[in-house]
C-alpha cells in the first residue's frame, strides 16, 4: 500500500481555501493510497485546525500540523496574495527529515486537485533535488536571477506551487540555508517571492514535470507563448484534461477570477454545507476620496485596483466627496462601482468652513475637504474610514491595512517622501520631526470627533496662511504632529521614493524604503508627473494604464460623448 506526504502551508485567513485542497485530493486519490498530510501552522486557530484534522481522518487519512521559526522570514518581502506563509516551505523539508521521510509532494493552499496525485508523489527525479512544472510568464528570465546566459538556455523557471521533493537530495545541497541567503543577499532580485529565491537555487537541479501536473491560470487563459513544440502540445493536453488546476496570481475563483473554466467546480466544493470552515467576511472598509470632474476618471480606476486585489474576505463601501460633480461624472462612478457590487454614497461638503484656504494651480479647495471628513461622516456605528487622493493605485488587499490597531493616534499616515522639515518651518514646537503625506490618512473618527480637530486644523488654516506651503498637508501636520501613528512606506509609496530621487536619511528607513519598491501596496503618484500625462518613468505607470482600461474600454466612450454633450449644454 502507497504511502505518501504531502505539505502545504495556510494561515487563518486560507483555511476555507485549505480546505478545498484537502477535500479535492482526499477525493480523487487512489483507494490503496495513504497520504499523511503536514500543514504548516501559521497561527491557525484551535478550531480551525480540529475541523481539518477531522476532515482528513474521516477519511481514512493522517494530519499533522507542523511550525517554523517565523524570525528566518522577517527580511521576506510580501505582496498582496503572497504572505510570509508562502516562505514557510523553504524550511519544512528539515522538518520532515527529522520525522523520517525522503520525499514530499508540496501543494500550495490554492490548488484543486483533478486527479490521483499518487504517480506524482512517487515520479522519477533522475537524481534531481526537486521536480516542478515551468512557470509559463517567467520560463526563460533565469538571468534576472543571476544564471550566465548559457546556464539560463540549460535550465528553466519553474512554477513553485507544486513540487515534488527530495528531501535527501534538499538536505545535502543545504537548499533551505541557501535559499534565505539568496533572499537577504538579493533583495533587489525578488519579484516573485519565494518562487525566484527557489529558482536561483534550483533550477539547474529540477526534473521538469509535465504541465498538467501544475495548470495555472495563466496557462488556461493561454497568456504566454509555448518556448517550443513539445510544450505547445503538452499545454494543448494540459488545458484540455488538467491533472491539478493552479488558480495562480490576484484573482481567485473566490474573489475576483471570471471565465476560468473550473471557478464553478471550485466554488461547489468552498461552500458546500458540511459544518467545516467558510469564509468570514471583515468588517467593511470604507473608503472615500474627493474629487471635482477632472479627477472622475482617476478615481474610476483607483476603485477598479482595489477590488481587483480584493481578497474577497472584505465587503467595502466607497464615499464621494464630491466638487460639483455633473450627472454624468455620478453615472460613470455608479457604474465602476456597481460592476464590483460596491455601494457609493456622495457627499457634500459645506467650502464656507474652507474660505480663507490657500489654493495654488495644483492644489485646489477639493484638496481641503478630507479636513472635513468626521464632520460629514457622522453615522456613530463607523467607527474608522481610509482617506485617499484620486492619484492612487493599489496593489493589494486593504485588509491588513485597514485593521491597523491606532491605540491613542487620531490617524496612521506614511511619513512624507520629500523631508520638508516643515514643522520646524512653521515654526510648530514638536517632539518628533515626522511629517506625514496627507494623501492616504486611516482615521479614528470617534477620537477625531471627540477632540473637534477639524474645526482646530479649520482654524490653522485662517490664522496662518502664509504657512501653508503644502496647503492642507502642512495644516494636518502643524495640529496633529507627534499624534499619528507611522505606518511602513508601502502603503503611500510616493514617488520620490519609487524613484529613489530623494533617499531616506536613516538606516531603518531606508530598508522599509527597498521593501516598498519591491511590493507596495499603495501606490502615490504624486507630484506633478501623472500615469495618465503622456510618457511616464514611474515603474508602474504601465500597471496604471491597465487597471484604467479595466473601466474604460466599457465606459469611457460613452462617458465622454455625454460629457461632451453636456458641456455643449444639450
Amino acid at each position: 500500500m502507497p504511502k505518501i506526504a504531502i505539505l502545504s502551508a495556510a494561515n487563518q485567513e486560507y483555511v476555507p481555501f485549505l480546505r478545498v485542497m484537502l477535500i479535492s485530493t482526499i477525493t480523487t486519490i487512489a483507494p490503496d493510497t495513504q497520504i499523511a498530510f503536514y500543514i504548516i501552522d501559521d497561527h491557525l486557530t484551535p478550531v480551525a485546525k480540529q475541523q481539518l484534522q477531522s476532515l482528513v481522518e474521516n477519511a481514512g487519512h493522517q494530519l499533522t500540523f507542523i511550525n517554523v521559526d517565523a524570525e528566518l522570514f522577517v527580511n521576506c518581502p510580501e505582496s498582496d496574495h503572497i504572505n510570509q506563509t508562502a516562505y514557510y516551505r523553504i524550511v519544512a523539508p528539515k522538518i520532515l527529515a527529522k520525522q523520517g521521510w525522503h520525499r514530499v509532494l508540496y501543494l500550495d493552499a490554492d490548488t484543486f486537485i483533478q486527479t490521483d496525485v499518487t504517480p506524482l508523489a512517487l515520479s522519477s527525479l533522475h537524481r534531481n533535488i526537486i521536480g516542478a512544472v515551468i512557470d509559463p510568464g517567467q520560463a526563460l528570465t533565469l538571468e534576472r536571477l543571476g544564471y550566465s546566459k548559457t546556464e539560463a538556455r540549460q535550465a528553466l523557471y519553474f512554477n513553485s506551487g507544486v513540487m515534488v521533493i527530495d528531501i535527501d537530495r534538499w538536505e545535502d545541497a543545504q537548499v533551505s540555508e541557501r535559499t534565505l541567503d539568496y533572499i537577504n543577499q538579493f533583495p533587489e532580485r525578488i519579484v516573485y517571492h519565494d518562487q525566484d529565491a527557489l529558482n536561483a537555487i534550483l533550477a539547474s537541479s529540477t526534473e521538469m514535470l509535465e504541465p498538467r501536473w501544475n495548470v495555472q491560470t495563466s496557462l488556461i487563459f493561454q497568456r504566454h507563448q509555448p518556448i517550443n513544440q513539445q510544450y505547445a502540445q503538452w499545454y494543448q493536453a494540459a488545458i484540455q484534461q488538467p491533472a491539478i488546476v493552479h488558480f495562480t496570481g490576484h484573482d481567485k475563483p473566490w474573489n475576483t477570477l471570471k471565465g476560468h473554466p473550473y471557478t464553478s467546480r471550485y466554488l461547489a466544493v468552498l461552500n458546500q454545507d458540511d459544518g467545516q470552515p467558510k469564509i468570514q467576511m471583515n468588517p467593511t472598509i470604507r473608503v472615500i476620496s474627493a474629487t471635482n470632474s477632472e479627477f472622475v476618471p482617476h478615481l474610476a480606476t483607483l476603485w477598479c485596483s482595489i477590488m481587483t486585489h480584493n481578497t474577497g474576505r472584505h465587503q467595502y463601501q466607497f464615499y464621494v466627496m464630491e466638487d460639483h460633480l455633473t450627472m454624468v461624472d455620478r453615472q460613470l462612478l455608479e457604474r465602476v462601482a456597481r460592476r464590483y457590487q460596491v455601494p457609493v454614497t456622495f457627499v457634500q461638503v459645506d467650502e464656507q468652513l474652507l474660505a480663507q484656504a490657500v489654493e495654488s494651480a495644483r492644489i485646489t479647495k477639493t484638496a481641503y475637504y478630507r479636513i472635513l471628513i468626521p464632520t460629514i461622516i457622522t453615522d456613530p456605528a463607523i467607527d474608522r474610514i481610509l482617506y485617499l487622493d484620486c492619484d492612487f493605485l493599489c496593489q493589494t488587499d486593504l485588509g491588513a491595512l485597514w485593521q491597523t490597531a491606532l491605540g491613542d493616534h487620531y490617524l496612521a499616515a506614511v511619513e512624507d517622501a520629500g523631508f520638508h522639515n516643515r514643522l520646524a518651518q512653521m515654526q510648530v514646537d514638536y517632539q518628533s520631526d515626522r511629517y506625514f503625506n496627507s494623501g492616504m490618512l486611516l482615521i479614528d473618527l470617534a477620537k477625531w470627533r471627540a477632540a473637534n480637530i477639524s474645526q482646530q486644523v479649520v482654524d490653522y488654516i485662517n490664522q496662518n496662511p502664509e504657512k501653508l506651503r503644502f496647503h492642507d498637508q502642512d495644516a494636518l501636520n502643524a495640529v496633529l504632529h507627534d499624534r499619528w501613528l507611522a505606518l511602513h512606506p508601502k502603503w503611500n509609496a510616493q514617488t520620490y521614493m519609487m524613484l529613489n530621487e530623494v533617499p531616506h536619511p536613516e538606516v531603518a528607513g531606508a530598508k522599509a524604503y527597498i521593501e516598498a519598491r519591491q511590493s507596495p501596496g499603495l501606490i502615490h503618484f504624486c507630484g506633478h508627473a501623472k500615469p495618465w500625462q503622456g510618457q511616464s518613468n514611474h515603474p508602474f505607470a504601465p500597471a496604471y494604464r491597465y487597471t484604467q482600461q479595466l473601466w474604460q474600454q466599457q465606459n469611457y466612450p460613452r462617458y465622454r460623448a455625454m460629457r461632451d454633450r453636456e458641456n455643449q449644454g444639450e
